[in-house]
């Protein structure tokens, strides 16, 4: 979550896009990288 965060207030990402992205790096890194870490994560809600 702090990563998703950090790509929305930080790097001025979309929701959906900042989720991706830090599922990504999720993914990628060796420590986090089984799906029980990122991929519970989704968008609900209206954005505006």
């Amino acid at each position: 979550m702090q990563k998703f965060d950090q790509k929305i207030l930080k790097e001025g990402l979309k929701p959906a896009v900042a989720l991706r992205q830090a599922q990504i790096e999720m993914f990628n890194n060796e420590e986090f990288s089984q799906a029980n870490y990122w991929a519970g994560f989704t968008l609900q809600g209206e954005w505006k």
